[in-house]
């Protein structure tokens, strides 16, 4: 995302963060991770784990889950008065439903750079959708 939000000189209007709703805190991505990324000229080497916080719902317009799983638990963890919005990367790309971007944790290369692929198509269709201008 933060590529994409580069290309499209919009750094000083959005600010992003990565957080896992079962994630261990301070751990390294995952070296495929890391490989599917450098394929689109980021690097995440440095980056490091951190759980989603009630906070993140109050200080984030938008939480992004990649999956249908995520998105119900994103939901469920929601605090009733919180400002930021749930909502599906890829909703509505698989006609009339919605399609996910399948976790690829655990699994070969291949499926990161696949996983890195839909996530590619989502961030560009929903930074269209933000009508936002440099």
């Amino acid at each position: 995302m933060e590529r994409e939000i580069g290309l499209r000189n919009l750094g000083y209007v959005l600010h992003t963060d990565s957080a896992g709703t079962h994630a261990r805190d301070g751990m390294p991505p995952d070296s495929s991770a890391i490989a599917a990324a450098a394929a689109y000229g980021v690097d995440i080497s440095a980056q490091r784990s951190r759980r989603l916080q009630a906070e993140d719902f109050y200080n984030f317009e938008w939480l992004v889950a990649l999956d249908l799983g995520h998105l119900d638990h994103l939901r469920f963890m929601r605090p009733h008065d919180a400002t930021g919005e749930v909502r599906l990367l890829l909703a509505g790309m698989a006609g009339h439903g919605d399609a996910e971007v399948p976790d690829p944790y655990g699994q070969r290369l291949e499926e990161f750079e696949f996983a890195a692929r839909l996530i590619d198509v989502g961030v560009r269709r929903l930074l269209d959708g933000l009508a936002l201008s440099p």
